[in-house]
């Protein structure tokens, strides 16, 4: 595999698992339900962190930045609905995710994703 192959990758799972991190964090002192409701706030951090980490370890000039950082941050999103849709069968807690809440962690995860990769491209001077 190529070196942007393997960043990527690597930049969307620590930015999933760390929303992750955080909301399990969160559940030991904060209500499951109120954790819910701030997973959105983890995964705009985490996204943007993803984009920041790929421009941070690639260090190159991209062609297509804006669009692969969004691309990527859909994939840190969908990633994060599927584990967090996954532990709640798991747990046998009723809450379910509707498609509202999945296309607003892609949305934000893209978006956020897009604009931590701006924010590398003028740290780095690319």
């Amino acid at each position: 595999m190529n070196k942007m192959t393997v960043v990527s990758l690597k930049s969307i799972l620590i930015g999933a698992f760390g929303t992750l991190i955080l909301a399990l964090f969160c559940t030991t002192f904060i209500r499951l339900d109120k954790v819910l409701a701030i997973i959105p706030v983890f995964i705009a951090f985490n996204g943007c962190l993803t984009g920041f980490r790929m421009v941070e370890q690639i260090k190159e000039r991209l062609p297509h930045l804006g669009l692969f950082s969004f691309i990527m941050g859909l994939g840190g999103g969908a990633v994060t609905f599927s584990v967090v849709n996954l532990t709640g069968r798991i747990i046998n807690n009723p809450f379910a995710l509707t498609f509202f809440d999945m296309f607003l962690y892609l949305f934000l995860s893209g978006v956020t994703s897009y604009l931590g990769a701006r924010l590398a491209v003028r740290y780095f001077n690319l």
